[in-house]
């Protein structure tokens, strides 16, 4: 519930603010440990208006959260205290939704809870791989060090989702373009031309002909296509819903040409950035494959890192259960193999990790370079079919017209 309350400090001084709270009593003992007592408050009750305004906020880029950590890092480091520090960085913050999720977790440390359960309690806020390095460092007494790490890991994430969008951006951009030059000159300008060739009594070549047929059973018939948008959409809703299908699905998009590569890299980059992450801060394999279980999102990838784990957990090495998921190549089994028997096993996985990165920038530079002349192909097929279809019956016109 939204609370609007003036409080008074200790040396005489009155503020007035306003958040959330669960009840009026969480409200009290909040400003309790503050050291602030209650003059007055209001609840407002308007919770659609709220909602509202939630949903209309500016979402919560990768960065923003960057940003926040790096900078509570700086002033954990510093030897400020915690709840003054996420205080000034609250203030700083121009996303409302974020500043909100900060003054959420102000209530929640100030009412006893830990920073990773302050930062569970807002999930569609702060990512996991927060909370969970938050909650070693409570641990392991570096808070400064997982904050650090959280900002690193989400980084690497960013890097490899804006590599991903920039290599599917410009095919998706050319295919909309050409879709819509197509459209107008089927759906605008034939009719126009066809009803001209008609009246001069011009005979049109089959292929315009066949093309006209199509165009009118398409006006015909239109309303086909969004109720076959639909049906499709509403296939793939609940095929998605199915696990077994949903997982099907998943292996199926790795074996997309071109695009199922680049899928595969960014997977296995972030896979490895976090695995080799969390060894470095000393968490055991099993915990490990728990968290990076939790973490992803892609069935697929889960199933791997489940059967990974299932083998490790009965007694095999490493290297026979990343060989057993038949989902790694032989230079990466080598480098677990090299890992594993050495006990650099961090070391290595960093070294994957880097190279699929690596690997994944090159694929959307080199997928750049492949899909410029393809398009240049589909451009002039394009050109060809519009000139054989539609400008040769305008040539045979003027033609017929000139020898008259």
């Amino acid at each position: 519930m939204m609370f609007s309350y003036s409080a008074l400090t200790h040396d005489g001084a009155v503020i007035k603010k306003r958040g959330y709270f669960s009840s009026i009593q969480a409200l009290m003992d909040t400003l309790a440990s503050q050291d602030l007592i209650l003059l007055k408050y209001k609840q407002h009750k308007v919770f659609l208006r709220d909602e509202l305004t939630r949903m209309l906020q500016p979402g919560i880029q990768r960065m923003d959260i960057v940003e926040f950590c790096e900078s509570l890092a700086s002033m954990v480091g510093s030897g400020l205290p915690l709840l003054d520090s996420i205080e000034s960085i609250k203030d700083t913050i121009k996303n409302k939704r974020l500043k909100k999720a900060l003054e959420k977790v102000i209530q929640e440390i100030s009412g006893g809870e830990s920073l990773s359960q302050a930062f569970a309690s807002e999930p569609s806020v702060f990512p996991q791989m927060l909370v969970f390095f938050c909650n070693i460092g409570e641990e392991t007494g570096t808070i400064q060090e997982a904050l650090k790490n959280t900002a690193e890991h989400i980084k690497k994430l960013d890097d490899i989702i804006s590599q991903t969008k920039r290599a599917l951006i410009y095919p998706a951009f050319v295919i909309l373009a050409m879709s819509a030059v197509m459209i107008f000159w089927l759906f605008f300008v034939l009719p126009r031309l066809v009803s001209t060739f008609n009246d001069m009594d011009v005979v049109l070549p089959k292929i315009t002909r066949d093309l006209v047929a199509f165009v009118e059973l398409s006006r015909q018939n239109w309303y086909l296509l969004p109720i076959g948008i639909a049906v499709f959409a509403a296939a793939v809703f609940l095929l998605r819903k199915n696990d077994r299908t949903h997982l099907l699905l998943a292996r199926l998009y790795f074996r997309i040409p071109v695009a199922g590569d680049l899928l595969k890299y960014s997977n296995l980059t972030l896979f490895f950035s976090n695995m080799s992450l969390m060894l470095r801060s000393g968490v055991t394999l099993t915990k490990c494959f728990e968290v990076l279980e939790t973490t992803f999102k892609n069935p697929a990838i889960k199933s791997v890192v489940k059967r990974i784990k299932l083998s490790t957990g009965s007694g095999d090495t490493l290297m026979s259960a990343f060989s057993q998921t038949c989902f790694f190549d032989a230079i990466t089994l080598r480098m677990i193999n090299v890992g594993e028997s050495t006990g650099t096993l961090d070391q290595r996985l960093t070294y994957l990790a880097d190279t699929y990165q690596e690997r994944t920038s090159r694929f959307v530079e080199i997928m750049g370079k492949m899909i410029e002349p393809i398009v240049m192909a589909l451009s002039g097929g394009l050109f060809i079919f519009i000139v054989i279809s539609l400008i040769g019956p305008v040539y045979d016109l003027i033609s017929q017209l000139g020898g008259g």
